[in-house]
């Protein structure tokens, strides 16, 4: 059964955030007694350590705010020089909190307004706020995506990860049986039964995530069809494993909630291990087409629809709306480890942040 609310009228972007701060608490709390050798222990991803990786998310995000609010240009800061995480944790909340100022104020006019910026080779743009709002909030999964599997090496892991839904565990607006709270529990996670704050849903702005979403899971599918087949086989050793197992997983996630919205609760389906990326693309070409007509016919009472989804043995529930919002998130996730793998098997991967979907 759905929760009472405390409040129906925050937005997608306002939610990104909220969610965002979520997970930076955990990631930082995840950091907790690491050495400095370890932080700046060379690998490749992200920003080539752990601690470059995380001043980066924070880094991008004060240099947004200030081209936001017309702050004079300066160089994008990206060596940490052994920077506390604990000042880079209190950063990231100063500039929440700045930001969530900035949003509120602006709120009424659906952030509408043209920001004239330079990016950090001074060349000049001009684009409305909320879509650089999306940008940032979509940047900082990337990223965290990274940081994760950083921790993981130092043996520092969270339950599930940093996922949306996660978030909405620990701020549910759907009520979980009694039996379904003690399971997920017992696995470690943050469940809470107090409501959180609802979502209005918005069609175009969703929309608009989902093709920013297509558009950056075509070029890392045609990348990938031009691997061999022990290139898209091979193990790194994050997310998934392979390639060819994280973007069959990306697709399987995709249907599985297509299924819950259209026809009832089932466990997830997989692609056959051996399906090749051309069957891969003709398969997501269809279900992009299921989705978008789904999406196109729904209103807010449909967008609060409970659904239902089968993990292991247990039934649980969630809205349709955070369905979408975290099949959005769950792409950029794995395809932050896609780049990292596509990048070491020789792919020439350009950048596919959100703003760049944009040029």
């Amino acid at each position: 059964m759905a929760m009472e609310s405390q409040v129906k009228t925050i937005t997608l972007i306002e939610h990104l955030f909220r969610y965002g701060d979520w997970a930076h608490d955990r990631l930082f709390a995840l950091c907790d007694g690491l050495s400095d050798e370890q932080l700046d222990q060379p690998r490749e991803m992200g920003f080539g350590s752990l601690r470059a990786t995380l001043f980066h998310i924070y880094a991008a995000e004060q240099i947004w705010y200030e081209r936001w609010t017309g702050v004079p240009w300066r160089p994008f800061p990206f060596d940490p020089q052994g920077t506390p995480l604990s000042a880079i944790a209190d950063g990231l909340r100063d500039v929440a909190r700045q930001r969530t100022t900035l949003i509120d104020a602006e709120r009424e006019s659906d952030w509408q307004r043209i920001v004239s910026y330079k990016d950090s080779k001074q060349v000049d743009y001009q684009l409305p706020l909320g879509e650089l709002l999306l940008h940032v909030g979509n940047h900082g999964i990337h990223h965290r995506a990274q940081a994760l599997h950083f921790l993981k090496s130092f043996g520092r892991t969270v339950p599930g990860g940093l996922d949306y839904l996660f978030f909405r565990l620990a701020q549910p607006t759907v009520a979980q049986d009694d039996s379904v709270n003690e399971s997920l529990r017992g696995f470690g996670l943050e469940v809470n039964t107090t409501a959180g704050v609802g979502v209005e849903f918005e069609r175009d702005r969703q929309k608009r995530y989902f093709e920013y979403s297509d558009w950056a899971n075509t070029i890392v599918i045609e990348l990938a069809d031009k691997l061999s087949n022990e290139q898209l086989d091979h193990d790194f050793g994050m997310g998934v494993g392979s390639i060819r197992k994280t973007l069959l997983h990306m697709f399987d996630a995709e249907a599985w909630w297509a299924n819950a919205w259209e026809t009832g609760p089932s466990a997830m389906e997989h692609l056959p291990v051996e399906t090749t990326i051309a069957e891969l693309r003709d398969r997501w070409h269809d279900l992009i087409g299921r989705r978008n007509r789904f999406l196109s016919g729904l209103d807010q009472s449909g967008a609060d629809r409970i659904i239902t989804v089968i993990v292991g043995e247990m039934h649980c529930r969630f809205q349709v709306f955070e369905s979408t919002i975290q099949l959005c998130g769950h792409g950029t996730h794995h395809r932050a480890q896609l780049v990292n793998m596509l990048r070491r098997s020789g792919a020439a991967v350009r950048n596919i942040d959100y703003l760049y979907f944009l040029a």
